[in-house]
């Protein structure tokens, strides 16, 4: 009890913050319009360029070069709605995962957390203490000693002395945290498998072992840190991610959206206040707030009780422009480890 108590107010302490942060940056926050692309059938016609306006100043980036022609290739909306119904899936714990990892600043600071300790295991320098993390993730010092605090409790992160500087209490992840925060990134590695078939399956081969596993996120943080060019540049994704269980709840709606577009797409998620709530660990009053406002900024509407949905045109291509470029990163960091490991 005291455990989940802690996470309580821990997540309220991180959702205050952000809370301020939204209030600076609404503008910045808003959807651009870009009134002139239409659809069909969910899936835009290609005018001059396939991707989100938003990344264009890194069209000749490695990330998207992959990402422009995954978006164009037959099987991209099913592989999309696979990787949707992965991230609506319920938790495999009780812990409440959802409300502890599915949002930005605690998914950054998980993330980050897995960076050091995998550079500092692969290469050396600074020994992934508490004072380490403080320093390279956004959020205050303070804030980010009571949740690695709360991670602990839960078991997803160890505390070691280090071996030569007894002083140095080193913060290693553990596999569950591993695998909760890669849970998107494999999510979006498979579904690049499903389309563009390799060689050699690598999702499975990293996600079966802690050590590759956490080098790729390792990869993956040092990239985003020197070049944010994947999560900043989507507004509307950035949003739903400052929410608690916000992006899943995003996962879920796009998966409505694809599942009658393909015939190969799983069964979608029911879109009721009380299946989301149950499924999301959150009240269905915040479900509520958060379908409401999507409605109201005219990214999406749910209908007829959970079973219908439309959404803008928009948001979809954002929302499949932000998804290829998780796969194409993915994609290429994960040839990167597969390479290191010959």
């Amino acid at each position: 009890m005291r455990d989940w108590l802690c996470i309580d107010l821990i997540c309220r302490a991180f959702w205050n913050m952000e809370r301020s942060i939204i209030a600076m940056g609404a503008r910045r926050l808003q959807s651009p319009n870009f009134a002139g692309i239409r659809m069909d059938s969910g899936r835009y016609h290609r005018g001059d360029d396939v991707l989100y306006p938003s990344v264009r100043a890194y069209a000749a980036t490695d990330t998207w070069m992959l990402a422009r022609q995954l978006i164009q290739m037959p099987g991209f909306c099913a592989a999309l709605a696979q990787y949707c119904e992965v991230m609506t899936r319920p938790p495999a714990v009780p812990w409440p995962v959802n409300k502890v990892f599915a949002q930005k600043l605690r998914y950054i600071v998980c993330f980050v957390l897995i960076g050091n300790y995998a550079r500092w295991r692969r290469v050396g320098g600074e020994p992934p203490t508490l004072a380490a993390l403080q320093r390279a993730a956004p959020a205050s010092a303070r804030q980010i000693a009571g949740f690695v605090n709360s991670l602990r409790h839960g078991g997803y992160v160890i505390a070691e002395r280090h071996a030569s500087d007894r002083r140095a209490i080193c913060l290693r992840p553990s596999s569950a945290l591993l695998q909760e925060i890669a849970r998107s990134p494999l999510a979006f590695l498979e579904a690049a498998e499903r389309i563009l078939v390799p060689e050699a399956q690598i999702a499975a081969h990293i996600g079966d072992d802690d050590d590759r596993l956490a080098d790729w996120i390792r990869l993956s943080v040092e990239r985003f840190q020197a070049d944010d060019i994947l999560f900043g540049p989507f507004a509307t994704i950035v949003h739903f991610t400052e929410h608690d269980c916000g992006y899943p709840l995003l996962a879920a709606v796009m998966g409505a959206h694809y599942a009658p577009l393909s015939p190969d797409a799983p069964r979608a998620l029911s879109l009721t206040y009380a299946v989301l709530a149950e499924r999301f660990q959150v009240s269905r009053q915040h479900i509520g707030n958060l379908l409401i406002e999507a409605e109201r900024r005219g990214w999406f509407t749910v209908a007829y009780g959970g079973r219908s949905v439309a959404v803008s045109e928009e948001l979809v291509r954002q929302f499949e422009t932000w998804a290829a470029g998780q796969m194409a990163h993915y994609r290429i960091i994960a040839a990167e480890v597969a390479r290191d490991l010959r």
